[in-house]
């Protein structure tokens, strides 16, 4: 019971890395539209969120590209 108790209240101190490309993406969310176009290849008119997802999916090597 103390042991729970002492490992509730430690985990409050304990650093827990982010999901990877996390940091990266919440960078790119802080650019100007207009450079999220010229690094996502595209023109067109999108949200700065799907131009986000756009650059990250073309940034993000698979698994399968991963292992060849």
């Amino acid at each position: 019971m103390l042991r729970k108790f002492l490992d509730l209240l430690g985990s409050f101190f304990v650093y827990t890395s982010p999901p990877p490309y996390q940091g990266y993406s919440r960078f790119l969310i802080a650019l100007p539209t207009r450079k999220l176009k010229q690094l996502a290849g595209t023109n067109t008119h999108y949200s700065k969120q799907k131009l986000v997802d756009i650059i990250l999916s073309e940034r993000i090597p698979t698994s399968i590209e991963q292992s060849n």
